[in-house]
């Protein structure tokens, strides 16, 4: 374990615990003290009983894989925090965060705050998401558009799926394909309209990615390191302005998720068209029989033999 380092007196550490101690005594809740845990370069502080999870964590953490086009963290000192109420996270927060967010990062002092009420198996990747923030901020330290930041992180915690594919195209299929702007505001907006942000932040950035061919987002990423603005390194990179690489995303969304919405309402129809084969056969066998048993006493009747007579 490293030496403690003296602290100033405004730690944002130090604050962001005393503001989860108070909202516990707000909520009437006894006052139990936070639990730190060293991991290396990380310091994991945990509510009692989530000791094994902070360990864990923390660990994940130091040992972090290396980010796309970034590499592995920096080698800094990093500060875990699991909250576990919703309460405790908005202090530590400082209710900056939407009520269904499940993480949130701060790169200025290398802090990653976790709401772990949620499932434990979702917590490594809502981890990886955060850190996927520092990394990018401690390697590019300027502003970045919030659609970049957000799909860089969907992106590097490889939370792009089938499940996102599938809800990014129903979504497409029910809408007009929104331009970078849209995403921003998709990001900020309620649950349902957030997982659409981030599926087509993620998507964007997945853009990105194969327009760098075999490198991927290094291109992009060592020009936003010395260009003067988002929009410098995008000219740089790509040779095209943020409204012409907007048109071209969105074609290949179109083009891309196009193709899956025919394809599965083409799906739909013919499963819908199998059904309906199926009944129609199923009445028209019951139909037959009944015909058949009709006939089949009909020619009886007529076959029987005439009563014996004088």
């Amino acid at each position: 374990m490293p030496p403690a380092a003296s602290r100033p007196k405004a730690d944002p550490l130090t604050a962001l615990l005393a503001a989860a101690l108070a909202a516990a005594l707000l909520a009437q809740e006894p006052p139990r003290s936070p639990v730190a845990i060293h991991v290396g370069r990380v310091t994991a502080v945990s509510w009692p009983g989530q000791e094994g999870l902070a360990a864990a964590l923390a660990e994940a953490a130091d040992r972090a894989a290396p980010f796309p086009a970034l590499g592995s963290l920096p080698d800094r000192p990093i500060r875990l925090l699991l909250a576990p109420t919703q309460q405790i996270f908005d202090s530590l927060t400082r209710r900056r965060m939407p009520p269904w967010s499940e993480g949130a990062a701060f790169p200025s002092s290398g802090t990653v705050v976790l709401l772990t009420t949620r499932p434990s198996a979702r917590l490594p990747v809502a981890l990886r998401h955060e850190l996927a923030h520092l990394a990018l901020h401690w390697s590019v330290p300027r502003s970045l558009p919030l659609w970049f930041d957000e799909g860089y992180a969907v992106s590097a915690a490889a939370e792009w799926g089938r499940a996102q594919a599938l809800e990014l195209n129903i979504g497409l299929a029910l809408g007009r394909i929104p331009t970078f702007g849209g995403v921003d505001s998709a990001l900020r907006g309620a649950g349902n309209s957030a997982a659409m942000g981030y599926a087509l932040a993620g998507s964007a950035v997945q853009y990105l990615a194969r327009l760098g061919g075999d490198r991927g987002l290094d291109p992009l990423i060592a020009s936003l390191r010395t260009a003067s603005s988002f929009e410098e390194a995008i000219r740089r990179t790509y040779f095209v302005t943020s409204d012409g690489l907007e048109d071209l995303w969105r074609k290949d969304l179109r083009s891309r998720y196009g193709l899956l919405t025919w394809v599965v309402a083409a799906g739909a129809f013919w499963t819908v068209a199998a059904v309906l084969l199926v009944a129609l056969a199923s009445a028209r066998r019951r139909r037959d029989r009944e015909r058949r048993r009709l006939l089949a006493e009909a020619v009886e009747a007529e076959v029987d033999p005439a009563p014996p007579g004088g």
